[in-house]
């Protein structure tokens, strides 16, 4: 059963370039124990992608020094998507788990779109940042489709 978890970067700072907004000190720190919460609930990731802004990368950073991964790479495509992007580049998958780190409401769009219909209310209106949505579905990733899939919301852990 294929796993596809999509996070919404950790909080970032403003009067940057959007491109170039960094994480606050509270944004590493969010990122960092979503890093903890993902390598206990997923353990590692056999394909990720991250999109190329700034928030995104830095996000990317503090989760994989906590979890495992086989392939990654950035995405100036990721920054840019929109849902049907997402579901475009995770049918190209392959392996049992995968991670995208992007923005929302992409995140949120894309979980909605994907999760049964049941699971759907946990994300109409958007995520708050340094949230997973942990995805599963049967079948291949070819199969990915709307509302063929299991959605489990983990939001960052509170503050230690």
């Amino acid at each position: 059963m294929p796993t596809l978890v999509l996070v919404r970067h950790a909080q970032a700072a403003y009067s940057y370039p959007d491109h170039a907004r960094p994480l606050t000190r509270a944004g590493v720190d969010q990122a960092t124990r979503l890093g903890g919460v993902l390598s206990r609930e997923i353990g590692s990731f056999d394909v990720a992608v991250c999109s190329d802004a700034a928030r995104a990368q830095q996000t990317f950073a503090q989760i994989s020094q906590r979890v495992s991964i086989r392939d990654s790479w950035f995405d100036r495509g990721v920054y840019n998507a929109d849902e049907e992007d997402i579901l475009t580049l995770a049918r190209t998958f392959e392996g049992s788990s995968a991670l995208i780190v992007g923005h929302e409401p992409t995140i949120s769009g894309a979980g909605y779109v994907l999760a049964c219909e049941d699971d759907r209310s946990e994300v109409a209106r958007g995520v708050p940042t340094a949230t997973a949505l942990i995805l599963s579905f049967d079948g291949s990733w070819e199969d990915l489709a709307p509302s063929n899939c299991t959605l489990r919301v983990l939001l960052t852990p509170p503050t230690r």
